[in-house]
């Protein structure tokens, strides 16, 4: 009996010293740095600035990531609509609008491309939600494609992207 109290006495006696030494700073540094590689890379709006697929850019609250760019055939004609997936969120306290046609898509060359015809995405996205779409596009040129957004709002406001073709 004397032998168990005395081996409890010195696993509880270690288990302090133990946990006197660790560092709880090291552990948050651990969850921080876990946490940081899961979020996506989210980056304030700069005109002089060109962004990839899945940044995620604040345009004056409004949050927009590329995820997709892909050619579609229409009227037997392969490789004639381009076809832009996108997703918003909306973190402010005010209702945001988006529309696929405040897009301005151009070619590798620098030449415009007309806005499809189609189901382009224009919605109101509300405070605290987060919606999926695309835009389509005519295509002219080759790839890759730079894509702006001009804020309706804020005219000084945009974000471009560089985006390849994926398959």
């Amino acid at each position: 009996m004397k032998k168990v109290v005395t081996l409890i006495c010195t696993v509880m006696v270690a288990s302090i010293t133990l946990l006197g030494c660790s560092n709880p700073d090291d552990t948050k540094k651990t969850e921080d740095s876990k946490q940081e590689t899961t979020k996506k890379k989210e980056l304030k709006a700069d005109s002089k600035a060109t962004y990839g697929f899945h940044d995620v850019v604040d345009v004056d609250g409004l949050r927009i990531a590329f995820t997709k760019a892909q050619l579609l055939e229409t009227e037997g004609k392969k490789d004639s609509v381009l076809k832009l997936s996108f997703e918003l969120s909306n973190p402010t306290a005010d209702t945001e609008g988006f529309t696929a046609i405040n897009l301005e898509v151009k070619n590798k060359e620098g030449e415009l491309l007309d806005v499809y015809p189609g189901e382009n995405y224009g919605k109101e996205i509300e405070t605290g939600t987060s919606d999926k779409g695309a835009g389509y596009f005519m295509v002219k040129g080759s790839a890759p494609f730079s894509v702006t957004y001009i804020d309706p709002d804020h005219k000084a406001v945009t974000a471009t992207w560089k985006l390849a073709i994926q398959k």
